[in-house]
């Protein structure tokens, strides 16, 4: 290739990236806008007892689900969080999806349990069913079927109205139940509930506690938590006032049990069965006009372990990555559909440009932007300037989520605690951004080869 023509094709480039560039920070200055507003004008009840006496006589059952794997080093505190809830009637079932360390082992040590010889099998790979005495506890042992078939056996035994889907490495804060099943009371169209996931790397536990909300020691989670932040405060939260919440993290989420029932359950043949799910429910609900109502609640958290090496990291991105691919790919109809209202026009439209063409179009945009400046054809004081703008966008927007954090959540009672995350939020942009979307892109192509896998995970215990 000729060099006019190399710069003639990365000058195309570059201006595809940057009229796609512009677009994608409309998008989340409006998504910010939405959030800000959102936040300023609810009455939220931070007194959780105040909460709790005026919803007692109504509050629905709820059955917490969550599946295990190979997740010994922290199981037990996190079911002991899950058994110290301020509510009224739920019950916990943990899914021992055929771990290979010994999870099951210290599970019927730790909470005294014993086979329940009657049960019925309802799932065709449970092998057995354990019970509790002492807790409202229940471990259901089958064969490994991936988390979504977990989630199917565990919603096969259940019987309460209400299920809550959760990660059993995470911690829930002892009313997250209580302000997550809030939005069911208020309007009966809800189907599905999402709370705030934390980055918990760092917070001392004690009993299945988090005692107080700590930043991650090292670089990689602190940074995760300034985009888990950005995730949860502005995205998931505009969102959610716009009808088009796309997802209810499976790290937690409480659902409708029959209505996820009638929509066939969680699929086992993806790796983003969190987000299927809530697009299906979109997608059934449109189409049997009686639109599902997915709502994202601030207040409820949740704590989880994030990943602490680069190499588990890219692991859960390019997994998330294949996830959202294969959602996008299963419910391609309903991009920018108006029959679909705002769940595909907005939510799964928005949903394609950002996880399809968004790591592919920034990763063209610096290697245009950068072959222009070797060319001759724009000068590095350009290169830069344009590097400069991309970085300080992304800045102001992590700057605002913690904003928010300190004025509306305020879980940090240590007053640098923003101060640090300004920081990460500004390294962020020099290599870890960029190294980001090249996992994505990495996703990109496991999608297009088809790779099955979960990918394994290091898990390090809760601080104690």
């Amino acid at each position: 290739m000729t060099e006019p023509s190399l710069i003639f094709w990365a000058e195309c480039v570059a201006w595809a990236v940057l009229i796609s560039g512009m677009v994608h920070a409309a998008l989340y200055a409006f998504l910010l806008l939405v959030a800000a507003t959102g936040f300023f004008e609810r009455t939220s009840e931070r007194d959780s007892t105040r909460l709790a006496r005026k919803q007692d006589a109504d509050l629905p059952t709820v059955s917490i689900i969550a599946p295990a794997f190979n997740e010994v080093e922290t199981v037990v505190d996190s079911v002991r969080a899950l058994l110290r809830q301020h509510y009224r009637d739920y019950e916990v079932i943990v899914v021992n999806d055929g771990s290979t360390d010994a999870t099951l082992e210290v599970l019927l040590d730790a909470f005294d349990l014993h086979r329940r010889v009657d049960q019925v099998p309802t799932h065709p790979l449970i092998r057995a069913v354990f019970v509790s005495d002492v807790y409202g506890l229940t471990v259901i042992d089958k064969a490994n079927g991936g988390k979504g078939d977990a989630l199917n056996a565990g919603i096969s035994i259940a019987t309460s109205k209400l299920f809550c889907a959760i990660d059993v490495d995470s911690v829930l804060e002892p009313d997250a139940l209580l302000r997550a099943v809030r939005p069911f009371l208020d309007d009966s169209r809800t189907v599905a509930v999402a709370g705030t996931v934390r980055v918990g790397n760092g917070c001392p536990m004690r009993k299945g506690h988090v005692l107080h909300a700590e930043l991650p020691r090292q670089l990689l989670p602190l940074i995760q938590t300034v985009e888990y932040l950005r995730a949860f405060l502005i995205a998931r939260y505009a969102w959610s006032r716009l009808g088009a919440l796309m997802i209810v993290s499976g790290a937690f989420g409480v659902f409708d049990r029959e209505r996820v029932l009638a929509a066939g359950g969680y699929r086992t043949d993806t790796v983003g069965e969190d987000a299927e799910l809530i697009v299906r429910l979109h997608r059934i609900g449109r189409d049997e006009k009686r639109p599902a109502l997915i709502r994202f609640v601030p207040e409820p958290v949740c704590w989880t372990q994030a990943p602490t090496r680069l190499r588990d990291l890219s692991t859960q991105r390019r997994r998330w990555q294949r996830g959202a691919l294969e959602t996008i790919s299963l419910h391609r109809q309903m991009i920018i559909n108006p029959r679909y209202g705002n769940a595909g026009w907005l939510g799964l439209g928005s949903m394609a440009l950002i996880d399809v063409l968004g790591p592919a179009l920034e990763v063209a945009g610096y290697l245009a932007a950068f072959v222009l400046a070797v060319l001759g054809a724009i000068s590095w004081s350009i290169f830069f300037a344009l590097f400069a703008v991309v970085s300080a966008f992304g800045f102001l927007l992590s700057a605002a989520a913690i904003a928010l954090e300190e004025v509306e959540i305020r879980r940090f009672s240590d007053r640098s605690a923003s101060l640090q995350l300004l920081g990460a939020a500004f390294i962020e942009n020099f290599g870890y951004r960029q190294i980001s979307n090249l996992w994505r892109l990495h996703g990109c192509w496991d999608h297009l080869r088809k790779h099955r896998g979960w990918g394994q995970m290091t898990r390090a215990p809760f601080a104690t």
